[in-house]
C-alpha cells in the first residue's frame, strides 16, 4: 500500500485522481471512483504509538473493547472509504480537537501521567490531517454532484444496555425536516438486512444520538451534505473476549453494501445534479488486479476439470448387452476413466487461493462458492464407483422433493401431441451437418465428435468447445430441432459467451449451474416449439429414477419398476437409468425438470434472464451477475439464444401442462 503526504492526498482529490493510500499509517483513503457518497469507519483502528504504550494504564485488550473493530470490513466493497487506523484512545476522530484526547474514558483513567504538549501535538496533528482530507473530499463531491452523503459506520457494546437494536441511527444534529425522506429511506434499508436469520431492528436516537464531531463538522461547514451516523450492535464478535465471528461479519457487510447502494441511488436522484438509472453504476467498475490474478489462478487449476468426463462409464454398450441377455436380472458393472488429479493436492491448491484479497464482499463470495463447489466435486470423483459416491452426489446436487415427484408423476399420465407422432428418422450425417450449420448461424465454431460411451444423445464439453453425439442415435426432425436449441442455443451459447468475458470463472461454472443451465435449455426447447410431451415424460422418468435410487433400489429394480409402470421403451430406458446410476448414483438428473420449473416461474415474474447466458451461471447468483454487468466488470452476453429472443406461440396443451407444474 502506497503512503502519501497530506499535500499529495489533497492534490489527488482536487484533481479527481483515483488512488488508495495510507497517510503516516494514521488513516487510510480509498477512492476508486468519484461518486456522491463516502463511507467511513473512523474507529476501526487499534494502532497505538509505541511511546504512549508505557504511559497508558489500559491494556490492548481493554482498549480493544471500546474500539470498533471490523467496521472497515463492512464498507470495504464501496468505492470511497475513509478508515481510521489509530486507536481512539490516542485521539478520538469523532470528538473535537480540544476533547479528542481522553483523560478518563468509560469511567477508566487512561494515562499514568499527563501527556506532554509534544505528545499531544503529534496526535492532534493527525486528527487535523484527517479532517483536512474530509473537508477537501466533501468540497470536491459537492462541486461535482451538488451534494453528498456520508455513511459514518460505528459499532457498540450492547451488554451494558437493557434495550438494544441491531442498528442505531443518530439524527440529533440533522435537519430532520429537510432530510426526513432520506432518514426514513435509510431506516427502511437497514430493516431489510438479515444477519444469520436474525430479524433486523433499527432505533433512532436510542443510546446514540449523532453527536459525533464528523457529523457536526460536515453539517456546520457544508450546506449540501448529509452524514448518517449509524451504530452496529457487536453481534459480529464476542465483545468480552474480542473473538470475531467471520460469517456474521460477511453477512453484515453484504447487507450494508446493499443498503448503502440503494440509499445512495435514492439520495443521488433526490439531492444531487445527476440522475442514476441503475444503482450498481454507483459502484466501482474497474477490474481489481487482485481479482484478475485470482481468477487466472483459479482457471488454471480447474480449466480441465470436467465431472462428466470421469462419471460417464467407458463400457455402457458392453454392459447393455449383458443386461439385456440376463433378462434384466444382472446389474451393470460400469468401468470409469481413472482420475488424473490428486484430490488432496487439488483441494490444497484451491484453498490456498487468496480470496481475502478481493475487496468486494459479493465478488469474494462468488469465488468462495466456486472453490467450495470444486472441492465438493473432487470429493465426488474421489469416491467414483463406491458407495460414498451417492452420498457425495446428494451433498452436491440434492434429491427430489415431494413436489418434484408429484410434478413428475403428473406428467407421466399424459399423451403425446399428434404433431410429434410417427415422425421419420434422420440420417446421422444430416444430424452432424445440422449441428455445425447451427453453430455457424450463431457465428461460432466447435467440434462435433461421435462417441459410444455417453448415455445421452448429445453432450457439450465446455472446456474443449466440443459437442459429442452418441454413435448410432437416431433423431426425428423435431428431436433434432429440440437438441439444436438445447445444446447449441443454450449450452454452446453460454460456453462461447463465457469465452468472451475478461474473467474466466464463468467458463468454470457457478455452483449447481446444472439447475439453471438445464432449466434454460428445456425452456429453449419449449420456446422454439420443439418440446414434446414425450420429452417432458423423459425428464419426469429421470426424477422418479433418482427417487428410486435414493430409496436404496438397485439398477435392475429401478429399471423394471419404470418399465412395468410406465411402459417405457426398453432401449431408451436403459440409457436413462444408466444416467442416474453411473458413478454409484448420480442424482443431478432430477434438476432438469426442477430447473425448467424455476425458469418458468422467473419468466412468469418478468425476471430479466439475459445475464444467465453469460456463461455457466446459476440463478441464485443472478443478482451479482446483473451487478457485475452494470459495473462493466462483465460484458453483456454477445450471443443470444434464438428461441428466447424470438419465441414461438406455445401449444395450448403444453401451456396447460407447464402452468400446472407446482
Amino acid at each position: 500500500m502506497q503512503k502519501l503526504s497530506l499535500e499529495e492526498i489533497i492534490a489527488n482529490i482536487e484533481q479527481g485522481i483515483c488512488f488508495e493510500a495510507n497517510h503516516e499509517d494514521a488513516f487510510f483513503v480509498k477512492i476508486q471512483e468519484y461518486v456522491p457518497y463516502v463511507c467511513t469507519a473512523i474507529h476501526a483502528g487499534t494502532r497505538f504509538r509505541k511511546e504512549l504504550e508505557d504511559v497508558c494504564l489500559l491494556s490492548a485488550e481493554e482498549r480493544f473493547y471500546e474500539e470498533d473493530p471490523h467496521t472497515e470490513q463492512f464498507i470495504q466493497s464501496l468505492p470511497i472509504t475513509l478508515v481510521g487506523n489509530d486507536s481512539r484512545y490516542e485521539y478520538d476522530l469523532n470528538r473535537s480537537p480540544e476533547l479528542a484526547i481522553y483523560d478518563v474514558a468509560w469511567g477508566k483513567q487512561v494515562w499514568k501521567r499527563s501527556l506532554t504538549e509534544k505528545e499531544k501535538a503529534l496526535s492532534l496533528q493527525k486528527h487535523a490531517n484527517f479532517y483536512a482530507v474530509v473537508r477537501t473530499l466533501v468540497q470536491k463531491l459537492e462541486k461535482d454532484f451538488g451534494a453528498s452523503v456520508i455513511y459514518d459506520i460505528h459499532s457498540y457494546n450492547y451488554k451494558r444496555h437493557k434495550t438494544t437494536y441491531l442498528f442505531n441511527i443518530g439524527i440529533e444534529n440533522i435537519d430532520v425536516r429537510r432530510y426526513n425522506s432520506q432518514l426514513s429511506f435509510w431506516k427502511r434499508e437497514l430493516l431489510k438486512i438479515k444477519v444469520r436469520r436474525l430479524q433486523s431492528d433499527v432505533s433512532v436516537n436510542h443510546i446514540f444520538f449523532g453527536r459525533g464531531y464528523l457529523l457536526k463538522l460536515v453539517q456546520e461547514e457544508f450546506n449540501e451534505s448529509l452524514v448518517l451516523a449509524t451504530e452496529v450492535k457487536k453481534i459480529f464478535m464476542d465483545e468480552d473476549t474480542g473473538v470475531a465471528f467471520p460469517l456474521i461479519i460477511q453477512s453484515i457487510a453484504k447487507g450494508l453494501k446493499a443498503a448503502i447502494i440503494n440509499h445512495a441511488q435514492h439520495f443521488t436522484n433526490a439531492m444531487t445534479t445527476i440522475d442514476v438509472k441503475r444503482k450498481n453504476t454507483l459502484l466501482h467498475g474497474g477490474l481489481q488486479p487482485e481479482l484478475l490474478h485470482l481468477d487466472k489462478e483459479l482457471y488454471r487449476l480447474a480449466k480441465d476439470f470436467e465431472v462428466l468426463g470421469y462419471v460417464n462409464p467407458l463400457n455402457v454398450e458392453q454392459e447393455k448387452k449383458k443386461f439385456f441377455r440376463s433378462k434384466f436380472i444382472r446389474n451393470p458393472e460400469f468401468r470409469y476413466r481413472p482420475l488424473t488429479i490428486d484430490p488432496h493436492i487439488f483441494k490444497s491448491l484451491m484453498y490456498r487461493l487468496d480470496v481475502d484479497s478481493l475487496e468486494d464482499v459479493h465478488i469474494r463470495q462468488v469465488y468462495i462458492d466456486i472453490i467450495r463447489s470444486y472441492t465438493d466435486k473432487v470429493d465426488l470423483l474421489n469416491s467414483l464407483g463406491t458407495e460414498n459416491f451417492l452420498y457425495n452426489s446428494l451433498r452436491y446436487f440434492g434429491e427430489p422433493s415431494a413436489q418434484d415427484i408429484a410434478n413428475a408423476t403428473f406428467l407421466l399420465y399424459t399423451s403425446e401431441l399428434p404433431q410429434f407422432e410417427n415422425e421419420a428418422l434422420l440420417d446421422t450425417n444430416d444430424v452432424k451437418a445440422a449441428f455445425i450449420a447451427e453453430g455457424k448461424r450463431y457465428g461460432f465454431e466447435f467440434k462435433v465428435q461421435e462417441v459410444s460411451h455417453i448415455p445421452s444423445d448429445a453432450l457439450v464439453i465446455n472446456s474443449k468447445k466440443l459437442l459429442m453425439l452418441k454413435k448410432g442415435a437416431r433423431f426425428t426432425q423435431t428431436r433434432l430441432n429440440a437438441l439444436l436449441n438445447h445444446e447449441i442455443g443454450v449450452h454452446m451459447v453460454t460456453t462461447m459467451n463465457a469465452q468472451e468475458q475478461p474473467l474466466r470463472f464463468l467458463s468454470l461454472g457457478l455452483p449447481r449451474n446444472t439447475y439453471t443451465q438445464e432449466g434454460l435449455a428445456i425452456m429453449s426447447e419449449l420456446l422454439s416449439g420443439c418440446l414434446s410431451i414425450g420429452r417432458l415424460k423423459e425428464l419426469a422418468l429421470r426424477v422418479l429414477a433418482v427417487h428410486s435410487l435414493t430409496k436404496g433400489n438397485d439398477f435392475r429394480t429401478t429399471y423394471e419398476m419404470l418399465k412395468d409402470t410406465y411402459n417405457v421403451n426398453e432401449d431408451k430406458l436403459y440409457y436413462l437409468v444408466t444416467r442416474v446410476y453411473r458413478g454409484g448414483g448420480f442424482t443431478k438428473d432430477y434438476l432438469y425438470l426442477k430447473g425448467f420449473k424455476a425458469v418458468l416461474e422467473m419468466q412468469a415474474q418478468d425476471v430479466k434472464l439475459d445475464n444467465l447466458f453469460l456463461g455457466k451461471t446459476s440463478h441464485s447468483h443472478l443478482t451479482i451477475l446483473n451487478e457485475l454487468v452494470d459495473r462493466g466488470i462483465l460484458q453483456q452476453p454477445r450471443y443470444r439464444c434464438e428461441s428466447f429472443e424470438h419465441p414461438k406461440e406455445m401449444d395450448p396443451i403444453l401451456k396447460y401442462l407447464t402452468n400446472s407444474l407446482k
